[in-house]
């Protein structure tokens, strides 16, 4: 018994294919055939805008941060106090 273990894997082997697990799954009922609406419909143009606001507030935010580092570059705060 100790014989056939020596080089047999160190994990788990899978047990069943993934067609298998699937099919299981679809009798548990684990997975939801057909599509909703989110999957037929796409984005509206009320969500894309809202997204499009987001990525625009984003993009403020990112360039306003890039000004600022660019003008106050590392090492030129406070150049006084150096003892």
């Amino acid at each position: 018994r100790l014989q056939n273990g020596v080089f047999g894997p160190d994990h788990s082997l899978p047990t069943m294919t993934i067609d298998e697990y699937l099919a299981e799954e679809k009798r548990r009922g684990g997975m939801v055939d057909g599509g909703g609406q989110t999957s037929s419909g796409g984005a509206t143009q009320e969500e894309d805008e809202d997204g499009m606001e987001k990525a625009d507030a984003e993009t403020m935010k990112k360039r306003e941060w890039d000004e600022y580092v660019e003008a106050n570059p590392k090492g030129s705060g406070n150049t006084l106090n150096r003892g």
